[in-house]
Formats: structure tokens, sequence, C-alpha cells
């Protein structure tokens, strides 16, 4: 049974292992030996025969690379991000809303009547819902 690999994912595949080589280049520490080693080999056997790793065990039959040779992909082009100077990322944060009579919470009197049932605020009575009355 032989296996097919996408030569789309194939070349996604080196594209990854060129750029996390070129990051790592670019750090203080650079490529250790091991590392250099590893993705030359990768990248032979990419090339040779449109994936990595033959144990089915190993991956996905579809995947180019298994998990572990992915992970230390990803942990080599870490490796030079890491003195790429970025910022932590810190999402979206909430406006402050200017203070007007209409938005101040002390400015506003409580009611003391009863809420309207959610029924009618939603108009599901509109739609054949009908809240139970109490007797």
């Amino acid at each position: 049974m032989s296996r097919r690999v996408d030569p789309a994912l194939t070349k996604r595949a080196l594209s990854a292992l060129k750029r996390a080589a070129d990051k790592a280049k670019l750090s203080e520490e650079g490529l250790t030996e091991w590392e250099a080693e590893f993705l030359g080999s990768v990248e032979e056997r990419l090339t040779k025969f449109g994936s990595a790793f033959a144990d089915p065990d190993k991956g996905q039959l579809s995947a180019p690379l298994s998990l572990r040779q992915g992970l230390k992909v990803r942990q080599i082009s870490k490796k030079g991000e890491a003195e790429g100077g970025k910022k932590p990322r810190t999402g979206f944060k909430a406006k402050a809303k200017p203070q007007t009579p209409a938005n101040r919470k002390s400015d506003k009197p409580k009611s003391d009547k009863p809420r309207k049932p959610l029924a009618r605020k939603t108009g599901l009575t509109s739609k054949g819902f009908r809240p139970k009355r109490a007797d």
C-alpha cells in the first residue's frame, strides 16, 4: 500500500523548513549541528519521496511530516522568534465611554414596578407562545 501525499502539502512543508532555518540562523545561537543535519535530511526526504516518514503510527498518512518532525520544525522556528522583539498580543480592549447623564448609573432612578415577562419583550407572544398565568 503506497501513500499519497498532496504535492501542495509537501511544498508547504519545504517552505516551512526553509523559514525555520532562516529564522534560527538570524538568532544569536544559530543552528546547532544536529538541527542543521535534521533540517537537511528532512528536506532531502521531502524532495525525494514527498514525505519525510514511512511509519503510519507516527502521523497521518496524508501528511508530509510526522508529528514529532513538525514539532521540531516549530521549535527551531520559535528559536529565531525569541529575539525578534515582537510585542505580545494584548487582544481587544473595551473603550471607555464618556460620562454623560444618559449612561451614569447613579443618576438613573430605580423603578419599583415589576418587569414585563420575557416573552413580551422578545415578541414570542405574536408567534404563538403564551406565558402561563398565575391564578
